[in-house]
């Protein structure tokens, strides 16, 4: 999936996606819960996967 279209999906723009991809920046908590369903994870399994061992 390209960020262009996470971004369509999840109303925000493409670099609002880069910028989190590069941690850059922090969503807020309801855009990770979007983003966590999206790809059917929870919010801890995308945010911090080194947690999840």
């Amino acid at each position: 999936m390209s960020q262009e279209d996470l971004a369509k999906l999840l109303d925000v723009s493409r670099q609002t996606i880069n910028a989190i991809e590069r941690e850059k920046y922090d969503p807020s908590l309801p855009l990770a819960l979007k983003i966590a369903s999206v790809f059917d994870k929870k919010v801890e399994e995308i945010f911090f996967p080194e947690d999840q061992k």
